[in-house]
């Protein structure tokens, strides 16, 4: 797993590169060669295709992750912001389809999670549809789901979003001061690093933001179990007490002394 190089990281508090460095790791050992779409039954399941779709996002997420930290560590600012934006938004389309798929198994619309997982997995962008509306099963505007992944997950933090979308995108305003400054009638480059301190906070939050989903591989798990049983499972069923477990053992880290100080900038 490529990272980022250490006197590529400016001053400042990071407290969970590390963290996030393991939970990279983990989702890259998790990855399978090959994935059983009917999980050893006569024909194609939910669930296979479930996991299909979370072995696509995997995959994907780790290109964008280690595209980021290469481009950064390589002095290539917006590349790295660009794949930044990339990662957040695959990231948010995971949730999106995470949580639809959840409420509807509290109701066992099993069809009805089908359809979700035919929509995301293979929806087109709208430039591909050729004018045909949105299916409701499919996701809804990218931009629209992270920013309900950030407020969910991460709320306060929007405006590194608002930040990545500014750099990445060619706005006119932006892109002159990244490269240079304007004074008395004209324009001198500057070095490009000089926008690199005020970058690496959103940076950071991006990446960070891949620990969710090494978390949430248990509560996608618990998912397809619940529709492979067709009912939720009990308390003492052993994904349960793993969920139960975790949240005790991230509750008990953010609520450390020592690290109330890195959340309250």
């Amino acid at each position: 797993m490529l990272w980022f190089e250490d006197q590529r990281i400016p001053p400042g508090k990071w407290p969970f590169l590390r963290t996030t460095y393991i939970g990279l790791s983990n989702l890259e050992e998790s990855l399978k060669d090959s994935v059983d779409l009917s999980e050893g039954n006569e024909a194609i399941t939910i669930t296979g295709c479930l996991n299909a779709y979370r072995q696509a996002i995997l995959i994907r997420t780790l290109d964008l992750a280690q595209s980021v930290v290469v481009s950064w560590n390589a002095g290539q600012i917006i590349g790295s912001v660009i794949c930044a934006r990339a990662l957040l938004e695959t990231l948010a389309v995971f949730h999106s389809l995470l949580n639809r798929a959840q409420a509807e198994a509290e109701y066992g619309n099993w069809e009805a999670i089908g359809k979700l997982v035919d929509g995301y997995a293979f929806s087109k962008s709208p430039s591909a549809r050729n004018n045909r509306k949105r299916d409701p099963d499919e996701p809804p505007p990218v931009g629209r789901l992270v920013r309900t992944f950030i407020e969910e997950r991460y709320p306060g933090n929007e405006k590194f979003w608002d930040q990545i979308c500014e750099e990445a995108h060619p706005n006119g305003e932006r892109m002159m001061s990244f490269g240079g400054v304007l004074q008395e009638g004209r324009y001198d480059s500057h070095v490009i690093e000089s926008n690199e301190t005020g970058l690496f906070p959103a940076i950071y939050n991006c990446i960070y933001s891949c620990c969710w989903l090494n978390s949430t591989m248990l509560d996608f798990d618990i998912l397809c179990e619940h529709i492979r049983t067709g009912a939720p499972l009990s308390d003492d069923h052993h994904l349960i007490q793993d969920r139960v477990l975790i949240d005790r053992v991230v509750e008990s880290v953010l609520n450390d002394e020592n690290l109330t100080e890195y959340f309250s900038d």
